[in-house]
């Protein structure tokens, strides 16, 4: 005769994370990280069912908080542990621990930059092992992060094609969000034919959306005859994309189409709205005249949209270039509202009015571009 074995199942969930964003973990499995860019006071909550005789239920975890000083980021993580005495019960059992993103702080003198909380409920029968959920983890953004990137098709100073260095780099740098320009679909044997968005979005397991500038019919002796040929914009977000849209820039006969792309990202129910984009190169004052045109067609497509928006861009002027006018006056540059002095440079992260930590370069010999990254956040700038 067979006995069936005595099932335990702990459960973790949150409340006060939002609608849809809620976290939510058992033995066999657990919701993905949840987000949000708001204050927040919320719980979590461990339980377990009404059955097999309980000794302990136990809700355990940590408070990891992520602070800057001086461009250097530190992490200062608080463990937890609570206990809920079941005394043999077969009664169910709920165990709630509070938390609060104001009282999560960093030492005096620090930027606060995240706060990552994470759990786990474990239920300790009368005999015998105990049983844990898998961790729920719940994420606290003050900062949101923005690289944008001209890639130069993946080639190198050093005249190397290799991807995984974009990718790398991305994901060493802690960005968020990321705008990238010069990125081939099956274009040439530049970028050995390959598909670069679908393998960017591969390398780093981000949400992505692709602008062709230039879309070609299959060259035979390109990359064969099998795909079209294109070239263009792309972005990389870390959170889901809600809903995204290309809007092509102005260009006169015998000249690059250019071309922009636009994403409407949603982070634990909070929306904001990103563009990559890519004006014409080159000096002289008919060229100029070119990227005056494209400025306006670009501000006139990131005007469709409302709320947090920042653009990423590649575009081919120095900063007091008249051209850029129309960008100016729609957008702040992030790299003043951080603070920092001129400099030469043609890649640009713009955005609506909001504060500004910092904004830098990212030095690279992964494109014959350094990468830009600029911190930005939804909350006054007096905000903790």
């Amino acid at each position: 005769m067979e006995c069936n074995p005595i099932v335990i199942t702990p459960s973790l969930r949150s409340e006060g994370l939002g609608s849809g964003n809620e976290v939510s973990a058992i033995p066999q499995g657990a919701s993905a990280l949840r987000s949000f860019v708001y204050p927040r006071d919320f719980n979590f909550i461990a339980s377990v069912d009404a059955g097999p005789a309980i000794s302990t239920l136990r809700l355990s975890g940590s408070v990891d908080v992520k602070c800057e000083l001086g461009g250097v980021e530190y992490s200062f993580q608080t463990p937890f542990l609570q206990d809920l005495a079941g005394n043999g019960s077969t009664a169910g059992l709920t165990l709630t621990r509070s938390f609060s993103t104001n009282s999560a702080l960093c030492p005096a003198g620090y930027r606060r930059v995240a706060v990552r909380y994470q759990a786990v409920a474990t239920a300790f029968p009368s005999t015998g092992p105990g049983v844990s959920t898998l961790t729920g983890t719940a994420e606290y953004l003050r900062w949101l992060k923005f690289m944008t990137w001209n890639i130069h098709h993946g080639v190198g100073r050093d005249q190397v094609l290799n991807l995984q260095r974009i990718s790398d780099t991305l994901l060493a740098s802690g960005a968020h969000f990321a705008g990238f320009q010069d990125v081939d679909r099956y274009w040439s044997g530049r970028s050995d034919c390959k598909n670069q968005p679908m393998l960017l979005q591969q390398q780093t397991g981000w949400a992505m959306r692709y602008s062709a500038s230039l879309d070609q019919s299959g060259n035979i002796f390109q990359c064969g005859l099998g795909n079209r040929r294109q070239y263009g914009n792309l972005i990389l977000s870390r959170f889901p994309i809600q809903s995204d849209a290309i809007w092509y820039l102005y260009y006169p006969d015998g000249y690059e189409r250019r071309s922009a792309i636009g994403a409407v990202v949603s982070i634990g129910g909070t929306s904001i709205t990103i563009f990559s984009s890519h004006l014409q190169h080159g000096s002289g004052s008919s060229l100029e005249t070119i990227r005056y045109f494209q400025a306006m067609d670009l501000m006139e497509f990131i005007n469709l949209y409302s709320g947090p928006r920042v653009l990423m861009a590649d575009l081919n002027a120095i900063e007091t270039a008249w051209e850029l006018q129309p960008v100016r006056d729609g957008l702040q540059d992030t790299w003043f509202a951080a603070g920092n002095p001129s400099a030469d440079r043609i890649d640009y992260i713009f955005s609506t009015p909001l504060p500004v930590a910092r904004s830098y370069k990212v030095a690279s010999d992964a494109s014959d571009h350094d990468a830009l990254m600029s911190w930005v956040t939804l909350e006054p700038a007096s905000a903790p």
